[in-house]
């Protein structure tokens, strides 16, 4: 089995078609407009939401148009794109109807959480279900677990009133703090902006993650801070079964200082996703096994489809699961970069448009898993405050507990790449898969690059330390 089966299964879909690719900025649809070209689809249109950072199409891969689009943090900015896209302004639909004016297009919608059939009156390809929405409540996931037989860490729901959530953290603490999780009340979210780290005895940090979950949902799971590697493993179900891929490291970072629980997760920084973390054997077989039984338990429960994610921490005593994202995870980028010319997000459209796919969930597993445990990608990257106009690239090297900017003929490990968002700025860094070794956490040297970009370009992301520091 080879990539040419899976690229014949999704062509279809936008073959000799129109093809809307929308949902994001623009540098983040570059990939879609490359891919949908290669496939045979006429030329595209990107409508996108700011420029982003990064590689952007070029003028002959697709008709664009930027739309202008800001928020204080990740979640808003979904909230606002998705919004934005139920209502486009006139000037957008003018231009929709200049590339597409017979509604002839199909739509490609890049967000996370999109479950309307059309945008602009053009059918949308693979939105999501009421079903799996519903399951994005993280207040919810242990009945989950607990009714598919997962093990985990105790948990509580509890009202969002500060003396609850207080009450639990000192019933759960085990000695490292408590984690706070807001549920989806409010809209959905992710990217932990509504979680918190409540570290034992930091009254400061529990009145200020009270005041902002309290601000923003009806209820907040808390369980007890769990020290190890924070990690993710991801699953695709199809009609007749569920591809199980490697596990990835969750770039968590904890913070030195705590930050305004208001603008950004107190304690913890959320920076990216990696491969090159391997967990030891027996613990990986057991994630995969998590993530296998949680596949298919979606598929019998709500008729789930599509990639979904099961994150957690590796500890001492195995893999603890935290929350479930019924949805393609972030991990999935570094994955599919193993073996770019798989078509791993147009699969995971096309099956959760339930799509008649001859998916062979087996062989599409080996192939992936062996692809990208010969070749490690990743990146750990994070939205900033500072803004910068245009994407710039930088070379860097590491050696084991610093980073510095490379000379002009030295070796670079790994990349720094600076530029705009629709929160501010953006900065990511890519090592380089080739000098990077497999088997340890890539959280140290995310640390000392995030040192690096703060001290030579101003990045203000502050003193971060990997895993296993308090």
């Amino acid at each position: 089995m080879d990539v040419d089966h899976y690229r014949a299964l999704v062509r279809p879909l936008v073959a000799g078609r129109k093809v809307v690719i929308t949902g994001g900025p623009l540098a983040g649809l570059t990939d879609m407009v490359e891919l949908t070209n290669a496939l045979g689809a006429e030329r595209p249109f990107a409508l996108a939401f700011g420029v982003g950072t990064g590689d952007l199409p070029g003028p002959d891969r697709a008709d664009t148009l930027v739309l202008d689009v800001g928020a204080p943090d990740i979640v808003s900015e979904l909230r606002a794109v998705d919004a934005a896209l139920v209502d486009l302004p006139a000037h957008a639909l003018a231009a929709l109807a200049r590339y597409d004016p017979d509604h002839e297009a199909v739509v490609l919608v890049m967000t996370p959480f999109w479950a309307r059939p059309e945008v602009a009156r053009r059918t949308v390809l693979g939105p999501r279900t009421a079903a799996s929405l519903a399951l994005e409540d993280k207040s919810i996931v242990d009945d989950l677990w607990d009714a598919l037989g997962v093990t985990r860490a105790a948990a509580t729901v509890v009202p969002a009133r500060a003396d609850a959530l207080h009450r639990a953290a000192r019933r759960l603490d085990r000695g490292l703090g408590t984690v706070w999780s807001g549920d989806a009340s409010e809209g959905l979210n992710g990217g932990g902006v509504y979680v918190r780290w409540v570290r034992s005895g930091d009254l400061g940090a529990a009145d200020d993650a009270a005041s902002f979950l309290v601000a923003h949902c009806r209820r907040v799971r808390v369980m007890p801070f769990l020290e190890g590697i924070p990690c993710s493993i991801h699953g695709l179900v199809f009609r007749d079964g569920v591809a199980v891929l490697r596990p990835v490291e969750l770039i968590t970072l904890r913070r030195a200082e705590r930050p305004g629980a208001a603008t950004e997760s107190a304690a913890l920084l959320y920076a990216g996703t990696a491969t090159f973390w391997d967990p030891a054997p027996d613990d990986r077989e057991e994630m995969r096994a998590v993530a296998r039984r949680v596949g298919e338990g979606l598929r019998e429960r709500i008729g789930f489809r599509g990639a979904f994610t099961v994150d957690g921490v590796m500890t001492a005593a195995g893999f603890r699961p935290t929350e479930l994202n019924p949805r393609a995870g972030a991990g999935l980028v570094p994955i599919g970069a193993a073996l770019p010319a798989l078509p791993l997000q147009l699969l995971h459209i096309a099956a959760r448009n339930d799509v008649e796919l001859d998916a062979r969930p087996t062989e599409l597993e080996r192939l992936v898993v062996e692809a990208s445990d010969g070749a490690r990608r990743g990146a750990a990257y994070t939205p900033i405050a500072p803004r910068f106009t245009e994407t710039t690239t930088h070379r860097i090297v590491y050696d084991g507990t610093a980073c510095r900017v490379a000379g002009d003929d030295e070796p670079a490990d790994a990349t720094v790449t600076l530029g705009p968002s629709n929160v501010g700025g953006f900065v990511r860094v890519a090592p380089d898969g080739a000098r990077t070794p497999a088997g340890p956490s890539i959280a140290p040297f995310a640390v000392a690059a995030f040192a690096l970009t703060d001290a030579t370009w101003g990045t203000g992301i502050g003193p971060l330390a990997p895993a296993g520091h308090q």
